[in-house]
């Protein structure tokens, strides 16, 4: 088993709070929180695996080189609920899906080829096409 810092899984979640759901994650960044000399694959894993657990999702779903070069995207799942209607209208935004959605169906060694800018930008270009949500809930009728 190995141990991660809790500051990292922070400084993680809160990056991806500050860029509106969706951020790249560079290796050498999460090695430098960690205070490591050298970002082993399972530490990486770990990372991932506890990022996961916080309801955040990354692309490439499997984390596979752990060179200091590579980098991640973390997002939050909500900017994957999109308005129909509103991508309807507008071909960008249903272009945007297109990709992100080509994107998550590849392999885990295909998802390699995309790259995660690109993903983390067409992203959030969806992020207008979030539904308003209007809670309803039923009155109950009152008995006399």
């Amino acid at each position: 088993m190995v141990y991660v810092r809790t500051s990292t899984l922070n400084w993680i979640e809160d990056t991806v709070d500050s860029n509106n759901g969706a951020a790249i994650i560079r290796n050498a960044s999460v090695r430098d929180r960690e205070g490591k000399d050298r970002l082993r694959l399972t530490r990486l894993q770990a990372v991932r695996n506890l990022i996961v657990r916080r309801g955040l999702r990354t692309f490439p779903d499997r984390l596979l080189y752990s060179g200091e070069n590579w980098s991640f995207a973390v997002y939050r799942p909500e900017l994957l609920v999109v308005d129909v209607g509103v991508l309807a209208d507008d071909p960008e935004k249903r272009a945007a899906l297109e990709f992100v959605m080509d994107a998550l169906n590849q392999s885990a060694h295909g998802q390699f080829f995309v790259s995660e800018h690109s993903f983390r930008r067409n992203l959030l270009t969806l992020a207008s096409a979030h539904p308003e949500i209007r809670w309803q809930f039923k009155q109950q009728d009152a008995i006399a």
